[in-house]
């Protein structure tokens, strides 16, 4: 709303006091400058008095105690107070704002009567406009699939209201502020960051700093990508996988962004931290992703001889496994194996037929309880498997054999065997034999 003053009365939703001038019988009223007018001897939060204030022209011409004369402004740069102790108040609430202001990205925001969607529009904002931040809402909030502060704000041409903030980037500026806002504009380094990253999932750095790495899921390939220069967009996870055209990354907010087109959305916390909100299935999914700082090639390389060195360890016993109820495992080169005479056990521990050739790998943990009772988890990937399907067990070397309980999929969780069920099947082998 216009702020504007009657000799009277001043309009409630634009003053929050009752203010009877000195043409009116008072002797002095008081001021909070809410934006000083640029190059003059004012600052932001100044208080004065108010000597005169006019109708017909808007102008206000107050003292200061740091300033040499009157002054003269218009009217809607000031905050009105009826007393002294309301004018300590008033500018102690707006200590925090003094040189906080903001622009709007999107031409037409309304600016509402109060900080609700439905409040009552007083005013548009040009797309550019800059505005003086007077106070913020206590919580964020929520509109569609926006979520961020209000801010009652007043504009350069002397309107005061509300304005939901995800199109509002909001700035500290002790200078000029249109300059800045223009600056701010012109140069955006998180944008530079958001193309030049190849983001990777948040979970890579739990993994690494948990010390359990699930080669299935971590991988250079994963991850979130931009290619500015092909103007493509590529999301990469595992069992998905999904490019986008765009045709412009725009700023809607403090580092938010939307990719044009296939509408994404990036919310950016710092340099190194993103929530990228993308299409799915018909649905809207959101992911954190990171600027991972580890070495991927040398944690890939470690991960891998720690399954090839549990490997050697079976082969240091003995490269044939025989047990008289499930049959032989011979176990090779390049840690493949192949296991005959397994009959009893197919239609228990296989997830479909197989002809008993496949890879040998060491993809899981032990919890705490069960490395009290096991050595590790060994998994055999048949060849007629997927790529990321095994037959799991735990196994405990026993004197001149090793035994194995096979492990089902929910005894499992991510990269950790966690439990046994109440019977589980046991298997015994020994190491050697013919």
């Amino acid at each position: 709303m216009k702020r504007t003053f009657a000799c009277f009365v001043l309009l409630p939703l634009v003053l929050p006091v009752l203010l009877v001038l000195a043409s009116c019988g008072r002797e002095e009223s008081f001021a909070v400058v809410l934006w000083a007018p640029p190059d003059g001897p004012l600052a932001n939060g100044d208080q004065v008095s108010v000597v005169r204030l006019s109708e017909q022209s808007g102008l206000a011409t107050v003292r200061s105690r740091q300033v040499k004369g009157a002054v003269e402004l218009d009217a809607w740069r000031l905050r009105l107070a009826s007393s002294r102790d309301q004018l300590r108040a008033e500018a102690e609430a707006y200590a925090p704002y003094v040189n906080t202001f903001a622009y709007a990205q999107r031409d037409g925001l309304p600016l509402r009567e109060d900080p609700e969607q439905e409040a009552r529009r007083v005013y548009k904002l040009r797309e550019g406009q800059v505005l003086k931040v007077l106070s913020r809402g206590e919580e964020r909030v929520t509109i569609a699939s926006y979520q961020d502060y209000w801010y009652r704000v007043l504009t350069d041409d002397g309107y005061e209201g509300w304005c939901f903030g995800y199109f509002l980037p909001v700035f500290q500026s002790e200078g000029d502020p249109l300059v800045e806002a223009a600056a701010l504009k012109a140069k955006d380094p998180l944008l530079d960051m958001l193309q030049a990253t190849p983001w990777r999932p948040e979970y890579f750095q739990e993994m690494v700093d948990s010390g359990r790495i699930d080669l299935e899921r971590f991988s250079p390939e994963i991850g979130f990508f931009l290619d500015a220069s092909r103007r493509q967009a590529v999301l990469s996870l595992p069992g998905f996988r999904q490019s986008w055209e765009y045709r412009e990354i725009a700023n809607v907010g403090p580092s938010r962004y939307v990719i044009a087109g296939p509408e994404l959305r990036v919310t950016m916390s710092g340099p190194d931290r993103l929530v990228l909100t993308y299409p799915r299935n018909e649905q809207q999914m959101a992911q954190v992703f990171i600027n991972f700082q580890g070495d991927l090639e040398e944690l890939i390389a470690a991960e891998k001889d720690r399954r090839q060195a549990l490997f050697r360890e079976f082969l240091r016993r003995g490269a044939l496994l025989t047990s008289s109820a499930y049959g032989r495992i011979l176990l090779k080169s390049e840690m493949r194996f192949h296991w005959e005479g397994f009959g009893r056990l197919a239609d228990q521990a296989f997830l479909r037929p197989v002809a008993g050739d496949g890879v040998v790998d060491f993809p899981y943990h032990l919890s705490r309880e069960l490395a009290a009772g096991f050595d590790g988890v060994i998994t055999f990937r048949f060849a007629e498997y997927g790529p990321a399907q095994g037959s799991s067990f735990l196994y405990k070397f026993d004197g001149p054999g090793a035994r194995l309980v096979f492990l089902r999929a929910q005894s499992i969780r991510e990269t950790e065997a966690v439990g046994l069920e109440a019977s589980p099947l046991v298997i015994y082998f020994t190491f050697g034999g013919s």
